[in-house]
């Protein structure tokens, strides 16, 4: 199914709404990774709908002529290990909520349509929320809860998080909207309390969830409306930082080129060393002896290095863009680089004219130990079993020492904190762009 143009899993347009229009010309495919996540989504939905242990399904294939991957996804011990942790947790939820409520229902939805934007007269904003927790004591709804299950390993928080709060919107809408239309006015007290979750087994913790006032809910998803309707300014700005990370127009963002020439400019002419110097004059005086820089020079100059190495990645990238386009550039050319040799038979020809020439099986193929981390990845094996066998028979071997960059000790803790957050989505100032929306 087609993402709506403002998914709720596109984390980017709430910092960023120029990128909407920017990534609207790439194709939308999914990557490998994005694949697999799916057959565990697809694992995860038929063990809720069909009140199944992921287990029981061991060894089965799912999801076959799937959009994503036609041939469907083995279920081996390792997914239906990370899917019976989400499990794990909905059991405890339900409990913890029933406690709470006594004699109410609750009820778990997987794969329901969320649809925020109506909320605000928007078309466009819309997705499918992983699983919906709700409980209702006798004719209202009390309580609603967001799930969204991560199957990568890349750490997402709860807190702040856009996805979650889009999805939370679009189940509030029927709560706390009015009109037949259900928009606004909005009344957040009609539900007493949310709570958005993420659960990521390849994560510690598995669990992050965060719990939040219905009205602090509300408030954040008017920012986030405010946000959206940014997109649809034709001059919507390009805004670089951490949201970049997945963008499709990354490499060709003009945004992303003006933050780093600043950060350039910024370290190498307005960072003053002790003699009243500029950066600049430092690197040059790093070509005559580097051991005449003192502790802060040294560690300025090496600061330096990503601003500075952005900027000439984006350099040599646009000079072979021209290069291939047949422009004549003094000192440089695209040439082939190391190239190695390769069998120019198909393999069982290859195999056929060694053995012919008195090679063995071991000659051709030579064995090789297994790594501890095919063992690891192994289906094979029983997560008991990996256990044991990481205990018994692994060790770790640490890497050589080599130099890394660490939090300058003048940072506050909340500056170190703020590193692992992402930003507040801000509302634009409403003196200078008017909306016409609900």
């Amino acid at each position: 199914m087609a993402h709506a143009r403002l998914s709720p899993s596109n984390t980017r347009w709430p910092y960023c709404p120029g990128s909407v229009r920017e990534e609207a010309i790439y194709p939308d495919i999914p990557g490998d990774a994005a694949i697999d996540g799916t057959g565990t989504h697809l694992l995860l939905e038929q063990c809720i709908l069909d009140d199944v242990s992921p287990e029981s399904l061991i060894g089965t294939i799912i999801g076959v002529n799937h959009i994503d991957k036609s041939s469907g996804w083995l279920v081996d011990a390792e997914r239906a290990a990370r899917v019976q942790e989400c499990l794990s947790y909905l059991d405890r939820r339900t409990g913890e909520l029933e406690a709470l409520y006594p004699g109410g229902i609750v009820t778990v939805e997987t794969e329901s349509r969320s649809d925020p934007g109506g909320m605000f007269g928007r078309t466009d904003w819309q997705g499918t929320c992983d699983i919906t927790i709700t409980m209702q004591s006798g004719e209202r709804v009390v309580f609603i809860e967001v799930v969204d299950y991560k199957d990568g390993r890349g750490f997402v928080a709860a807190e702040g998080n856009t996805q979650l709060l889009s999805y939370l919107g679009g189940k509030l809408r029927p709560h706390i909207a009015s009109r037949p239309d259900l928009v606004r006015p909005f009344y957040p007290a009609r539900v007493c309390g949310v709570r958005m979750t993420i659960v990521q087994p390849k994560t510690n913790p598995t669990v992050r969830y965060w719990d939040i006032d219905t009205t602090d809910a509300v408030e954040r998803l008017e920012k986030l409306a405010w946000s959206a309707h940014e997109t649809d300014r034709p001059d919507a700005p390009l805004i670089p930082g951490k949201h970049c990370a997945w963008c499709k127009h990354k490499s060709n963002c003009s945004a992303q080129s003006e933050r780093d020439l600043e950060k350039v400019r910024t370290m190498t002419t307005d960072i003053m060393v002790q003699d009243g110097s500029s950066l600049f004059e430092v690197i040059e005086s790093t070509f005559g002896d580097i051991t005449t820089l003192d502790d802060k020079r040294l560690a300025d100059l090496a600061d330096a290095e990503a601003g500075i190495n952005a900027v000439f990645e984006r350099v040599k990238a646009e000079l072979e863009k021209r290069l291939e386009s047949g422009s004549k550039i003094p000192g440089y050319t695209l040439a082939p680089g190391r190239g190695s040799n390769v069998w120019a038979l198909p393999e069982e020809d290859v195999v056929k004219a060694l053995k012919a020439r008195k090679f063995t099986k071991d000659d051709i193929y030579p064995p090789k130990l297994i790594s501890p981390a095919q063992v690891l990845k192994s289906n094979k094996l029983t997560a008991d079993q990996k256990k044991r066998i990481e205990r018994d028979y692994i060790s770790f071997k640490a890497g050589a020492v080599t130099l890394k960059k660490v939090a300058r000790e003048e940072q506050s803790f909340e500056e170190k904190v703020a590193l692992f957050k992402e930003p507040e989505v801000q509302l634009p100032v409403q003196q200078t762009t008017t909306y016409d929306f609900l």
